[in-house]
């Protein structure tokens, strides 16, 4: 019996590439340049399940094709707003994602944001970068403590 054939559409992390190759006939997009419409259509055609990430836009257009044989999108990551759920649901497609696992990343990343805003990282960084660093003074880029500051979250969902 042969394998399912799965289309990634972008570089995933090298285990789980290395996983999908040795359980499916899997096609994995080496160069991790965003496939175009035609292509996302020929993978949809021939593949059993297609993987996009976020930054794929699986639109009703990618979809409205003869022959498909495509069953599932199992995308990679928490959003699905890039896909047609109207036009996957009305081809019978299955739509999954990936919740919770981004929420410690992307509180992680806010909070590597707010100290480099803080504590003016980014601007440190390009004066060492072009060579502008002269040393340190006491009053040089001294940005903003931190410490004993209040935080106020304001959102829907686990992270804010």
């Amino acid at each position: 019996m042969s394998k399912p054939k799965v289309v990634v559409t972008r570089r995933w992390p090298e285990a789980v590439e290395k996983v999908l190759g040795e359980l499916y006939d899997v096609q994995l997009n080496k160069d991790d340049v965003p496939m175009t419409t035609a292509e996302l259509q020929e993978a949809f055609r021939g593949a059993d399940a297609v993987c996009p990430t976020v930054s794929d836009k699986i639109g009703a257009e990618v979809m409205d094709i003869e022959a498909m044989q495509t069953r599932i999108i199992g995308n990679f990551g928490v959003g699905f707003n890039h896909i047609d759920l109207e036009a996957a649901k009305s081809k019978g497609l299955v739509v999954t994602n990936t919740p919770e696992v981004l929420t410690d990343c992307t509180a992680d990343t806010a909070m590597t944001l707010l100290l480099m805003v803080a504590r003016r990282a980014g601007e440190g960084e390009r004066h060492v970068r072009n060579k502008e660093w002269t040393g340190w003074r006491p009053t040089h880029m001294m940005g903003t403590k931190v410490t004993g500051k209040s935080l106020g979250l304001i959102g829907f969902g686990r992270i804010a």
